[in-house]
């Protein structure tokens, strides 16, 4: 029997979640929020849902129970200007999908050719930031 903890970047994988899900969708009128928590006690009771956001992130952010404890956080939006540590040029849309969890961020830019490229937290994106200065993200136990 293996007693090894499998560690999981679950910002990694609810940023392909995200981004996979949206990846038909060029709306640049409307982003939207992927949370991801642990609804009790037992490790298997992961609850993730997804949301169009119809306020500003930091009032969609308030409006969540302070109790719940979110594994990760992300967010995904169209944009014609993307960050400059994202990439250099300007003019077509490019999807941007970035999640936060208690110690790593992940994000993807997706072309609207379909080609995606990952980026950490070494690039600053201001979403991120604000997800994380908003939310208390907890480990799961």
């Amino acid at each position: 029997m293996f007693d090894d903890v499998v560690s999981t970047d679950h910002a990694r994988v609810l940023a392909e979640l995200l981004d996979t899900a949206l990846a038909d969708d060029w709306n640049d009128e409307q982003p939207a929020m992927v949370l991801l928590w642990q609804a009790s006690d037992d490790p298997d009771d992961l609850r993730i849902a997804v949301k169009r956001l119809e306020q500003s992130v930091d009032d969609e952010l308030a409006l969540l129970d302070e109790a719940w404890s979110y594994l990760a956080v992300g967010h995904s939006a169209v944009t014609r200007t993307p960050p400059s540590g994202l990439l250099r040029s300007e003019g077509d849309p490019v999807r941007i999908t970035v999640a936060v969890d208690h110690e790593s961020q992940s994000g993807v830019v997706r072309h609207a050719n379909g080609a995606t490229q990952w980026f950490g937290a070494a690039v600053d994106i201001p979403i991120a930031n604000v997800i994380r200065s908003r939310l208390w993200l907890e480990p799961a136990a």
